[in-house]
This record gives C-alpha cells, sequence and structure tokens, in this order.
C-alpha cells in the first residue's frame, strides 16, 4: 500500500519542515521522536467502540497503527524540533546547525 500518513517536506535555508496529514487522530496517539539523524512519526488509531446489540453490516472503520521514517542527515538540530497537531495537520520543524566535522584547514609547515 501507499505510505500513511502522507507528507510534504519542505526545505528552507534554517530548517525543514514536514507537514503529515493524520485525520481522527488526537496528538495523544502521536509520537515524534528522533534517532541518529533519522526523524520518525508514529501513531494508534483506536477501533471503534461497537454497540454489542447491533448487527454489523460494514466494517471499514479499524484500529491501526502506523509509522514513517525520515533520514534527516547530519546538519540538523535533532534536539530543538518544534512539533503542533491542530485539525488533523501535524507541522514539524526541524533547524539545520552547522555540520559537526571540521572545516578544512590548512597546518603552515615550519
Amino acid at each position: 500500500g501507499s505510505a500513511y500518513p502522507k507528507v510534504n517536506v519542505y526545505e528552507y535555508d534554517e530548517k525543514v519542515g514536514i507537514v503529515a496529514e493524520i485525520p481522527g487522530l488526537n496528538k495523544k496517539d502521536l509520537t515524534v521522536e528522533v534517532e541518529e539523524g533519522t526523524l520518525t512519526i508514529s501513531g494508534e488509531k483506536h477501533a471503534i467502540v461497537e454497540d454489542e446489540n447491533a448487527t454489523v453490516l460494514r466494517r471499514e472503520l479499524k484500529g491501526s497503527s502506523f509509522k514513517r521514517n525520515f533520514e534527516l542527515g547530519e546538519n540538523l538540530d535533532g534536539e530543538n524540533i518544534k512539533a503542533t497537531f491542530k485539525n488533523g495537520i501535524l507541522n514539524i520543524d526541524v533547524p539545520k546547525v552547522e555540520p559537526t566535522q571540521p572545516k578544512k584547514t590548512f597546518v603552515k609547515i615550519s
């Protein structure tokens, strides 16, 4: 199947922005975590509680869980990520940092 949730990823000079559409969930059902340059969005959609007196004629709403990984790379600041969730839209801003590898320096030989 296709990847869920669907996302847009934007790169700016100072950050990377991820926008994910995740309808029907609450903020508490979502997890955003970063480990070693990979950002993971995961969530759990709870099953509908059904009335036991009813006969189910069709069942399309099921509980499910999902997980998506995004390789962010070395120069992103995993410690200052901002995430907001409103009206089924998850917005994640990941600031960029200076790459940690040292710049090239020429050593003067005496």
